[in-house]
């Protein structure tokens, strides 16, 4: 997980003005649907360059990926955010880790957003580590309390799923086999690469031996 820079809404997103001909989401998704898809594509290639807001899984096909409210828009949740720009998440069509896990699976109530990360507002690459085998856990010297809002965060998206682990662990060798190529060559060659916080994390720590 990284930090989201969100921007202003697309011109023809209104916000809570579609309260007044949407009674839902589905209703929005369902009768202003090219105004649904233009915010979900801007979301993802302007805001996330491509990058699943929850597991930085790179996103090629917009068939692949869907719009989430962080915040639950249903009942008991947050129904008044369903159409705040800022609660707008794109992330992968995956039950088994991010947005759908999150929702379906975690058992998350709203209380719990006070002890997890929010990717449009919180620095998130300052507290997350990435081990050798693609585990995710607590960067050291954060504190107690920051360890514990990382490792429910961990739990809530089910970010040390093994498929993710895998895919972690497999970048990680795959930069190894670059040997001494130049930080640019590498980045270049790995522009369209998932886990955009991996790599940035062994390129700093290369820059620091």
């Amino acid at each position: 997980m990284r930090k989201i820079n969100k921007g202003n809404p697309i011109p023809g997103f209104n916000g809570n003005n579609f309260n007044n001909s949407c009674n839902n989401w589905s209703d929005f998704h369902r009768d202003h649907k090219d105004i649904f898809e233009e915010s979900r594509l801007v979301i993802l290639t302007d805001e996330q360059n491509q990058l699943c807001g929850y597991t930085e899984i790179y996103i090629n096909e917009l068939i692949d990926c869907h719009i989430d409210h962080y915040k639950k828009k249903d009942s008991p949740f947050f129904p008044e955010l369903v159409f705040d720009w800022n609660n707008l998440i794109v992330a992968t069509c995956d039950d088994n880790f991010g947005a759908r896990y999150k929702d379906n699976t975690s058992g998350i109530n709203a209380n719990d957003y006070s002890h997890i990360f929010n990717p449009v507002i919180d620095d998130v690459e300052n507290y997350f580590y990435y081990y050798d085998w693609g585990e995710i856990a607590p960067k050291s010297g954060i504190s107690d309390l920051e360890k514990e809002r990382v490792n429910k965060t961990i739990t809530v998206f089910h970010l040390n799923h093994n498929s993710l682990k895998n895919r972690r662990k497999a970048l990680i060798r795959m930069i190894t086999t670059f040997g001494q190529m130049a930080k640019k060559e590498i980045r270049t060659a790995l522009e369209n690469s998932s886990f955009r916080s991996v790599i940035d994390q062994i390129l700093e720590s290369r820059e620091a031996t």
